[in-house]
């Protein structure tokens, strides 16, 4: 009797022993997020057309109606280069920034009359030679992932030419150059390839309406008359780019 019972209760404790403790819950490793806080410096380059107008009388411009009349669009268009510079702050999912850039483009357009069975001829140029802008950006981003809305101020340079040629009063021709300013909006997108190195693909479309008189010829049988003018109308580009983050505002360690 006592033997069965030294082994029963030596069993018993034997069985507390071998009793399954609960685990201990252990925290994941901290996860790195990026952070687009931070000011940045880069290049791009794409695709820009423009839309320009313009109103010029010729021969016998001094008349009413003038004998030639013209009113073209011209959609001046090309390559674009440029650099762009600017600063985000990060608070949550949301990012907040300035941006500005300056545009170089070669897009130009041209136009060319000769007067039927007659010897007058008429050609026309309009060049858009460089954009700039200073906008404000909102984005969400998803770690290195950032979409983003951008609008601003935006000034251009283009130049507008013209040689106005009459067999019976002579040639009256100019070269122009003007700087309109508007405003630009856009939206893109933005990848952080590694914590300092950054892609991005953006439209913007700037919209000016800025209306400039031509001088009036010396001579007013030949033209521009009174009240030409040229209108710079808007730009639209497409570009892609790069750009580099310094080093202050790095990635954000969170924990899930």
């Amino acid at each position: 009797m006592s033997v069965a019972l030294t082994a029963l209760l030596g069993g018993s404790a034997m069985a507390a022993d071998l009793a399954v403790k609960a685990p201990i819950y252990k925290a994941p490793p901290p996860i790195s997020v990026y952070s687009w806080t931070g000011c940045y410096v880069g290049i791009h380059g794409g695709y820009g057309r423009a839309q320009t107008s313009h109103n010029v009388q010729f021969d016998d411009a001094a008349a009413f109606p003038p004998e030639f009349l013209f009113t073209d669009s011209f959609s001046p268009k090309g390559g674009v280069v440029g650099l762009q510079g600017g600063c985000n702050y990060q608070t949550g999912n949301f990012v907040f920034g300035i941006e500005g850039d300056y545009t170089w483009l070669n897009a130009r357009e041209s136009r060319s009359f000769t007067e039927p069975g007659g010897l007058d001829t008429a050609s026309f140029e309009t060049k858009l030679r460089n954009l700039a802008t200073v906008r404000g950006r909102v984005g969400i981003a998803q770690d290195r992932a950032l979409l983003y809305v951008t609008a601003g101020a935006a000034w251009a340079r283009f130049n507008y030419s013209y040689t106005l040629f009459d067999s019976d009063e002579g040639t009256n021709a100019a070269s122009l150059s003007f700087s309109p300013n508007g405003i630009v909006v856009g939206a893109g997108a933005e990848y952080a390839v590694t914590d300092w190195f950054i892609l991005r693909a953006e439209y913007l479309h700037y919209s000016f309406g800025n209306d400039y008189s031509l001088p009036t010829s010396a001579n007013p049988s030949i033209g521009p008359g009174l009240n030409d003018h040229v209108t710079f109308k808007t730009v639209d580009v497409i570009r892609v780019g790069a750009s580099y983050k310094f080093g202050w505002g790095g990635p954000i360690v969170a924990r899930y």
